[in-house]
């Protein structure tokens, strides 16, 4: 009987543990930000400037490639602490823009236009948005 009580505890645990562990845990090791934020995946990236800028197929890879060339750099920044965190958030700032640009030079001329105010409400979140509540005052 005592067998029987411990094979089953050990089988719910084996069941139920990697739920729970994965209920605590929220996104796996490398997807959170700095800041603690969700980082979004290259394929979660690509499918929103697919659907915000209306990529052809011939686009999707390439951009592809340059979001996974830019996670990559970031990554080696985030996981090299030898820098202070000005130095660190420099070093992103300048990865980010020069993906803006490989990325700006696949685009057509109106996809350029869009990505240029994606870019421009990336920098300045909150303008730009009518009918949006000014930022609180402190």
């Amino acid at each position: 009987m005592k067998t029987l009580r411990y094979a089953m505890l050990m089988l719910a645990l084996a069941l139920f543990a990697p739920a729970i562990l994965l209920a605590q845990g929220g996104p796996p090791p490398g997807e959170t930000s700095a800041a603690g934020r969700h980082m979004p995946s290259v394929e979660e990236q690509l499918e929103n400037m697919s659907h915000r800028l209306s990529l052809t197929e011939a686009q999707k890879p390439q951009v592809k490639t340059i979001l996974q060339d830019q996670r990559d750099q970031m990554k080696q920044v985030m996981d090299n602490s030898s820098g202070s965190t000005d130095e660190n958030r420099a070093k992103m700032r300048e990865i980010h823009e020069k993906s803006a640009a490989r990325i700006r030079a696949v685009l057509t001329a109106e996809q350029k236009a869009k990505f240029d105010k994606m870019q421009e409400h990336r920098e300045h979140p909150g303008e730009g948005h009518e009918g949006a509540p000014p930022p609180p005052q402190n």
